[in-house]
């Protein structure tokens, strides 16, 4: 994706508009414009990346429904007993990465992650790669779905 801070600005608009033009017409609460505008933004720069033509209305009333519907299906709290599980498969390294990302309230990115551990970005990027193999190999496939 070739673009500059304006193009991503414009991006940015365009997905906070859909997301509010789509929790108007729901009747949602517009206080969730900031979770699904994430979700929106994220997905569009994503597709644009690989080349595949949007939808724009049409895609945000999907993510914001799909989000939607993972909220009902799962507890608003983390199960830790799982979370234990799946963090015992790792090493060492990959178990203090992702346990401090897991304690972090927002997300963080690969450049913070970085600078928190005092790596290379291409190292954390390494790391979570290997983390997720790991995981999905000792039996937790969902995460895939999930990123």
């Amino acid at each position: 994706m070739s673009c500059d801070s304006y193009d991503l600005a414009g991006e940015a608009q365009l997905a906070v508009y859909q997301v509010i033009s789509v929790l108007i017409d729901q009747n949602k609460d517009l206080s969730f414009t900031g979770k699904y505008f994430r979700i929106v933004f994220r997905t569009r720069c994503i597709q644009m990346a690989a080349g595949v033509a949007l939808a724009n209305e049409q895609q945000a009333t999907v993510a914001i429904q799909k989000e939607q519907s993972q909220d009902l299906d799962e507890p608003s709290d983390l199960d830790e007993s799982v979370i234990t599980e799946a963090l015992s498969a790792l090493t060492d390294r990959q178990r203090l990465v992702s346990q401090w990302i897991l304690s972090q309230p927002k997300p963080v990115s690969f450049y913070t992650i970085a600078n928190h551990f005092g790596i290379h970005i291409q190292s954390v990027r390494m790391i979570l790669s290997n983390t997720i193999r790991r995981i999905e190999a000792y039996g937790h496939q969902r995460i895939c779905e999930d990123l």
